[in-house]
């Protein structure tokens, strides 16, 4: 928002100001998105939930052939999970279980000059996964649908020599993140 009031000229936006901020709009409106099929907590469960163990599912990436890539993200959701949940670990809890369904991490080469460069990336990294909330006994009790996008500079320089693996680091940390945040409502 600042970026659109400081490229302002003479009362008109210029193209590089439109440019970011309809990458950006699209950005924010994309990231955490949940589906209408949901199945949220019932009212008042959230505040008291307790999770006795946490699952990250990634088969469907292997089934792609992103076997490294699977690993590492079932690694690091799982990581952030249980910091994001560190306060609700019990033993007679419920489980977290995440399936990850999608990954998709654009070629990101930075700003590329031009006409219309918006001085950086306009390119999003996408995690899409469900999360669901199973009683003890594989009930569900709660199903959140997310589809996480993130810009691609978000995890560092495009020329770092790990930087996919930064990016999907930070895809899986977000995601776990958004997941809490649906969750615990």
């Amino acid at each position: 928002m600042h970026e659109l009031i400081a490229d302002r000229r003479d009362g008109v936006l210029s193209r590089r100001a439109v440019v970011a901020g309809v990458a950006a709009i699209a950005a924010l409106g994309l990231a955490g998105c949940v589906t209408a099929g949901d199945i949220p907590l019932p009212p008042g469960v959230a505040s008291t939930l307790t999770i006795s163990s946490i699952r990250v599912d990634t088969s469907a990436l292997r089934a792609k052939g992103l076997g490294p890539w699977a690993d590492l993200i079932q690694q690091a959701t799982g990581a952030q999970l249980r910091r994001e949940f560190a306060a609700r670990m019990g033993r007679d809890g419920d489980v977290l279980n995440v399936v990850v369904q999608s990954v998709a991490l654009p070629a990101y080469v930075g700003g590329g000059g031009g006409e219309f460069d918006d001085g950086g990336d306009a390119t999003n990294d996408y995690l899409e996964g469900d999360a669901f909330v199973l009683s003890p006994r594989g009930q569900v009790l709660a199903k959140y649908h997310i589809l996480l996008a993130l810009p691609s500079s978000t995890a560092g320089a495009w020329y770092l020599p790990n930087i996919d693996e930064l990016r999907l680091v930070a895809l899986s940390q977000n995601f776990a993140r958004w997941v809490k945040s649906y969750v615990l409502r």
